[in-house]
């Protein structure tokens, strides 16, 4: 059974294929079944935010808000990780610039 978000997101019409519904959601999968803590911790939280946006509970620009936060966080936290942990910090970060703020956020 999808989660809320997902049927939310995967009932935005995308002509314009702005927005890759498949990568959005595996970079939430990823991030919450991390190594690291502090990753799992950020997927919980993105997880969080787009079941908010997906139920009208806040703004296209309190989530735009939240994410950015979000990944400025993550950005500042890879700097303190080792090797590995900056890897999937990193990667996060590409995902949430990309997938969200790139892609979904042009949808709504």
């Amino acid at each position: 059974m999808p989660k809320p978000w997902e049927s939310f997101i995967d009932d935005l019409r995308d002509t314009a294929g702005l927005l890759a519904k498949d990568e959005l959601k595996r970079l939430v999968a990823n991030a919450k079944t991390d190594a690291n803590a502090f990753i799992r911790k950020q997927g919980v939280k993105m997880e969080r935010y787009l079941n908010q946006l997906a139920a009208g509970e806040i703004s296209k620009e309190e989530f735009e808000g939240n994410m950015a936060d979000l990944r400025t966080l993550t950005e500042m936290q890879s700097l303190k990780m080792k090797v590995a942990a900056k890897a999937s910090a990193q990667r996060l970060c590409k995902g949430i610039e990309e997938v969200v703020l790139n892609g979904l956020m042009k949808l709504l």
